[in-house]
This record gives C-alpha cells, structure tokens and sequence, in this order.
C-alpha cells in the first residue's frame, strides 16, 4: 500500500512542478526569453480512429520549456527529500 500511495504522490509533484514551472515561464516568458526556450510541440497530432458506429479523432501535445524541466527537478527532489 505504501509503495502505491508514493507512485501517486510521485505522479502528482511531476505534474504539478510541470505545470507550475511553464505558467512562470509563460508569465515571464515575454521579458526573460529564454525561459520560454524549447521545442513548439511534441506528441501525437490528429489520431484517427474509426470503428464504423464510433469515431474518435485525438490530439495529445505538449509544449515544453526550460521552466517546466526546473519545476519538473525541482519536483523530484522535493519528492527525494520526504
């Protein structure tokens, strides 16, 4: 049971170092940046699936920056220390 609540609580500081680290980077994005630096977007554009009755069309893309690797190490080392 342990080791599972530690999956969960590992999962949610990476996305939450991830999330906060790129709205930093997008708020000061425009005077420092290159903390906006990095790819456009990476991830998978326009699956298709279609199963005759059901059709699903999916989109995942991220766009990553130097910000969001820093809340993303940043994250892990918290999670390190607990």
């Amino acid at each position: 049971m342990g080791r599972n609540k530690n999956s969960w609580l590992l999962v949610l500081f990476v996305i939450t170092g991830i999330i906060l680290g790129s709205l930093i980077g997008n708020f000061f994005g425009p005077s420092v940046p290159f903390l906006n630096y990095g790819p456009e977007h990476l991830g998978l554009n326009n699956i298709e699936i279609n199963l005759g009755v059901i059709y699903f069309q999916v989109t995942l893309l991220f766009k990553i920056n130097v910000t969001g690797l820093i809340g993303l190490l940043l994250a892990l080392i918290i999670f390190n220390r607990l």
